[in-house]
């Protein structure tokens, strides 16, 4: 997939967009001429050929969106699933929802939703936003995994996930007490071969196995997931 520089300086923007602006306003319309054309005819002008395609080209750029899924949206599997609890901070009385993955058990918690139509349905990112339990170390390193699949009209909802990716973070402060913002992790495949319209369902685990060795509970608050949007245009329903 090619990426491109998508960038103008703030004053070929800026001169661009209020030539266009101006020239909407200023016309009487008695030429008979599509005004919004006249505009982007004098906004090229001003503009190197080069920057023109910039400018014009950005709608159909590579844009990134993202979704935020808090843990009160979250599910925990009925086999080996994370706990669910709430913890008050006790100074300013801070209060989040968290699920809390066990230090030797690979634990699991799931949520499902319909993806935005300007998803492109290829791969996604994530990144977790965490803490601890009392009497972890900073320095205590945890590793967070998530996989994902697509449901389509008359699929068997009883189907593999994706392939997962990890990302691990270190703590940063004793006893949790500061909130952890994770790296992205790798690019994650969607399984189930993703369409317009399916339900993805996504598994969030703690990936005991690797390289993580925090021996208390890592508390999950937060799961953030980016997307690539797609230039094709979607058809009203």
């Amino acid at each position: 997939m090619a990426y491109h520089d998508l960038s103008l300086t703030g004053a070929q923007l800026d001169t661009a967009l209020g030539k266009a602006h101006d020239e909407l306003h200023a016309s009487d319309h008695t030429d008979g001429t599509d005004d919004i054309q006249t505009a982007s005819t004098s906004q090229k002008g001003l503009l190197s050929s080069t920057d023109w395609d910039t400018f014009n080209g950005k709608a159909d750029a590579e844009v990134y969106k993202t979704i935020s899924i808090p843990a009160g949206a979250l599910t925990p599997v009925e086999t080996n699933g994370a706990a669910t609890g709430t913890n008050e901070y006790a100074t300013n009385d801070i209060n989040l929802d968290y699920f809390a993955f066990d230090a030797t058990t690979l634990e699991k918690v799931q949520f499902a939703f319909t993806m935005p139509e300007d998803w492109d349905r290829s791969t996604i990112k994530a990144k977790f936003k965490w803490s601890s339990a009392a009497d972890s170390t900073a320095g205590d390193t945890v590793e967070w995994g998530l996989k994902a699949g697509a449901l389509s009209n008359d699929d068997a909802i009883d189907a593999a996930l994706g392939t997962g990716q990890v990302i691990s973070d270190a703590l940063l402060a004793d006893d949790g007490a500061d909130v952890q913002i994770t790296g992205a992790t790798p690019a994650i495949t969607v399984g189930g071969t993703p369409a317009l319209g399916d339900t993805i369902v996504f598994e969030v685990y703690r990936n005991v196995s690797g390289t993580d060795d925090m021996v208390e509970d890592a508390w999950l608050f937060e799961v953030v997931i980016q997307y690539q949007t797609s230039a094709t245009t979607v058809a009203a329903w």
